[in-house]
């Protein structure tokens, strides 16, 4: 029976789902396909996928055992010695960072150093003798953020290692033939470094995938028009690579047997030297499947090889499902069976169509262009732009002026693509919930199975209406970002009516060449997935970096409508010089207490007179959201909380969002019982030098018998509330009524 490893192949990945991820969405999978399986009423594919079951679940029993032992991680002072592979290690400027294996227990370690020029001219594999702290890995603290935490406990790595002293001790044995593919691997990195630029960026990541941070930074349109899987070394490239060792071993007169126990031997090889991704691995298991088909005179089917792989690298890697890269790589694969057959334009659509789920439930924005950029780019690149990379590769050491010509003809492919990644088209997309991410892959592959008007209609509907649910959200919220030591807070009424923030959080960037904005991986990457690319109003309360910092990420990623400052803030050079060259089609407007600006839903109490912006001139902001009355004091000191109290004496707030960070510089005990709120928030760094909140702050909420949270502990705190009921959520808390 054809494609009968389908079934045991899904059902494996299903109870994956339910070892190491949405075990509740996995058992109903489970059991759908239990009887999908059942209603087929065979035998053999009845034992295959039990036998393939009971193994997995015992592979999979065994790693979550050695996870939860990993996971028992004190702080503490440590002293090993780490095996490491210069072609794996990440620098910037003079730290760096890489996963490095201890030489005598095999426990991976995520460490990061400050003194790479001690290691930078290392190309064989080496020993590292460090004295160092070791943690465990951060998680996401705000929602919908990349958590590294899962990321890396995925690949197997639990610990997180910031090296204090180290020294080389000796270099790793030679005749590990591991060990000399990773020393080739450095040499041909250094040597493509030599190449023009962006020849250079282009030949490390085709040929061994090492992409550095410039590559992000100028190929700006490759990401935003989904073409970056051109760039993952995956079935493009290996079928390029095992074309051209086929022809190779053809001229040499070898044998197509022999061939074929080459290509064997040699793609695990090829694994290691292209930098050992995820699609990589499925990629060459799936040549290596085919091939050894062939060597033993059987046949199979392209679902058959898929499959098999599937179950194989699930075995290899029980916790790969937990990755984009392989749900998009094993999606991808799956889509390209059943579209082969297709004419090229309509072949292009579909399999954007596969990926199109998975991609908004991950990354959540969809370019309007990225089928045409597919259909235009792919044969180019496969016909064009890899050939004269690998000419240029070969004749640079002959020639100077071919890898020149070919490196502006990258610039000039560079160009056109940054400009198409440029046009409008971007849509925020937002966030699906998973089961309809689900239903959304499952229609897509019903349309591919028979493509009528009527199905691609309901399809469109679908997207529709979710597109629909998500940007018209019938509840609102009020959210506190966890943005370290610093402020950042969302208000943003049922309907997205009104999107308010409060603050960027920042942090000062000494010695950086090139500004880091946390704000893009938090408070904008969590509006994006909730559907939304522009900002009403955005309020800052005064000039102090912890709280104004990533103001220009805002308002390059954000459209911002109003940028609402303190009256005097204007005047204050350093600030407007750091914000002045992003306004562009945003209004300035200063206000002091009393003021109305219009569709901003706050009352403003603070500050009475111009400023320049000091934590004395600090705005307090008041709103009513969800039935609750909303305080926001800025870092505003107790002598100008005192002003607000004779200011304003019927004031009142159910929840106050505390002055500086809980510092006792603010919330004076006279504040704390003249407002008396129900809640107070926190916002303050984990370990922060400033000790922020301060024990006498603790002390006034606990004496007066007030409830706190605090994003130290509690990470991003919500309010949402709407006509199915209100409560606060905590990201690392869950839910409070």
């Amino acid at each position: 029976m054809k494609n009968l490893y389908v079934f045991p192949a899904i059902l494996v990945g299903i109870v994956s789902i339910i070892l190491f991820g949405e075990s509740w969405l996995g058992w109903i999978l489970f059991i759908l396909w239990i009887i999908r399986i059942l209603a087929l009423k065979n035998k053999l594919v009845t034992l295959i996928t039990t036998i393939l079951v009971v193994i997995f679940v015992f592979i999979g029993i065994i790693n979550l055992q050695n996870t939860q032992k990993k996971q028992r991680i004190s702080n503490n002072q440590t002293e090993l010695d780490l095996k490491v592979y210069p072609d794996e290690i990440k620098s910037s400027d003079n730290s760096f960072y890489g996963t490095f294996e201890s030489q005598d227990s095999g426990e991976k370690y995520l460490a990061s150093g400050n003194d790479y020029k001690k290691i930078s001219s290392i190309n064989y594999p080496f020993i590292l003798h460090v004295k160092g702290e070791v943690k465990g890995i951060d998680g996401a603290t705000n929602f919908n953020q990349f958590d590294a935490k899962s990321y890396y406990q995925s690949l197997g790595v639990f610990k997180k290692l910031t090296i204090k002293n180290m020294t080389v001790s000796h270099e790793l044995s030679k005749k590990s033939i591991v060990n000399y593919i990773h020393f080739l691997r450095m040499k041909g990195i250094n040597y493509f470094n030599t190449l023009p630029h962006p020849l250079n960026l282009y030949a490390n990541s085709l040929f061994l995938g090492e992409m550095d941070g410039s590559f992000n930074d100028e190929l700006t349109g490759i990401k935003s028009l989904g073409l970056i899987h051109l760039f993952s070394i995956s079935g493009l490239h290996v079928y390029y690579i095992v074309s051209l060792m086929t022809l190779i071993l053809v001229k040499l007169r070898i044998t197509k047997e022999k061939i074929n126990i080459i290509l064997l031997i040699l793609l695990p090889t090829y694994f290691i030297l292209a930098g050992s991704s995820i699609g990589l691995l499925r990629s060459i298991i799936s040549v290596e499947i085919g091939l050894l088909f062939k060597l033993f005179s059987k046949k199979s089917t392209a679902l058959d090889t898929w499959s098999i792989t599937f179950i194989v690298n699930l075995m290899m890697q029980p916790t790969m499902l937990l990755q984009f890269g392989c749900q998009l790589s094993y999606a991808l694969a799956f889509g390209l069976i059943f579209t082969s057959r297709m004419k090229t334009i309509k072949q292009t659509i579909m399999m954007n169509l596969v990926s199109l789920p998975i991609i908004i439930y991950k990354l959540f924005t969809w370019h309007l262009l990225t089928m045409l950029a597919n259909y235009l780019v792919i044969p180019i690149f496969s016909s064009i732009i890899m050939p004269i990379i690998l000419i240029a590769i070969v004749v640079s050491p002959i020639s100077y002026w071919i890898p020149q010509l070919v490196a502006w003809l990258l610039e000039l492919f560079d160009v056109c693509i940054n400009y198409l990644g440029g046009l409008p088209g971007n849509i925020v997309m937002g966030k699906p919930h998973i089961i309809v991410t689900l239903i959304l892959f499952i229609c897509t592959l019903w349309v591919i199975a028979e493509t009528t008007k009527r199905k691609l209609l309901i399809l469109f509907m679908l997207y529709l209406l979710t597109f629909m649910w998500i940007h018209f959200p019938i509840s609102g919220e009020v959210s506190f970002f966890d943005v370290g030591q610093g402020d950042s807070a969302l208000v943003r009424e049922p309907f997205n009516k009104s999107v308010n923030l409060i603050d960027t959080g920042g942090k000062l960037q000494f010695g950086r060449k090139t500004p880091v904005y946390q704000a893009d991986k938090i408070s904008v990457n969590y509006l994006y997935s909730i559907g939304i690319d522009y900002v009403d109003n955005l309020a800052l309360s005064h000039q102090d970096t912890d709280h104004v910092g990533d103001t220009p990420i805002i308002l390059q990623k954000l459209k911002v409508k109003n940028l609402i400052i303190d009256d005097g803030m204007q005047n204050n050079g350093s600030f407007m010089q750091k914000v002045r060259p992003y306004l562009k089609n945003t209004k300035l407007i200063t206000v002091k207490a009393g003021n109305k600006v219009k569709g901003f839903p706050f009352e403003i109490y603070h500050p009475f007179k111009p400023g320049l912006g000091s934590n004395e001139d600090s705005m307090v902001l008041s709103t009513q959201q969800g039935q609750k009355r909303w305080l926001f004091m800025g870092d505003l000191p107790s002598n100008g909380e005192k002003d607000i109290i004779h200011k304003y004496p019927q004031l009142k707030t159910d929840v106050l969002k505390l002055g500086h960070h809980g510092s006792n510089t603010s919330s004076s005990n006279e504040f704390l019982k003249f407002l008396h709120p129900e809640l107070s928030v926190i916002s303050a760094g984990r370990n922060n030098r400033y000790h922020h909140p301060s024990k006498e702050t603790l002390e006034k909420l606990n004496s007066n018998g007030l409830k706190y949270v605090n994003t130290q502990n509690q990470g991003m705190i919500s309010y949402r509330y709407g006509l199915f009921g209100k409560r606060f959520t905590e990201k690392l808390q869950g839910d409070n009524q």
